[in-house]
């Protein structure tokens, strides 16, 4: 944290100067997969889970965004220490193609993109 000092000094008041230091927050991965084949081979159709850490410092976590939609602890999402689990009931509701997640933190945001594909033979 940061502290002013005020300092007498030949009649008047000086503020001295202070930088807060600024954390580097990381989300990993930066990018992951979602399958909507719940009947496929594999894993695809599963959660999404994204670690958010911080170089040299703690981070709070605090809303979480797809695109321009606000998700919903525990509806849609959870969270604890750092990982954050999407569920795969609101994946499920995305279209083909990449969607970027916002997570917004006390020390600024970080992104990941979900890449939802579907693997389902059309028949």
């Amino acid at each position: 944290l940061c502290s002013i000092h005020y300092r007498w000094w030949r009649l008047a008041w000086h503020q001295s100067i202070c930088t807060a230091k600024k954390i580097l927050v990381t989300v990993s991965p930066e990018t992951a997969t979602f399958d909507l084949n719940e009947e496929g081979e594999g894993d695809g159709y599963a959660d999404v889970v994204l670690t958010v850490t911080a170089d040299g410092g703690t981070v709070t976590i605090g809303d979480i965004y797809i695109g321009d939609s606000k998700l919903t602890v525990s509806t849609d999402y959870t969270e604890s220490d750092g990982e954050i689990t999407i569920k795969k009931e609101t994946l499920d509701d995305l279209d083909e193609g990449d969607h970027v997640v916002i997570i917004k933190t006390d020390q600024g945001d970080v992104t990941a993109t979900i890449k939802v594909i579907d693997t389902s033979e059309e028949g």
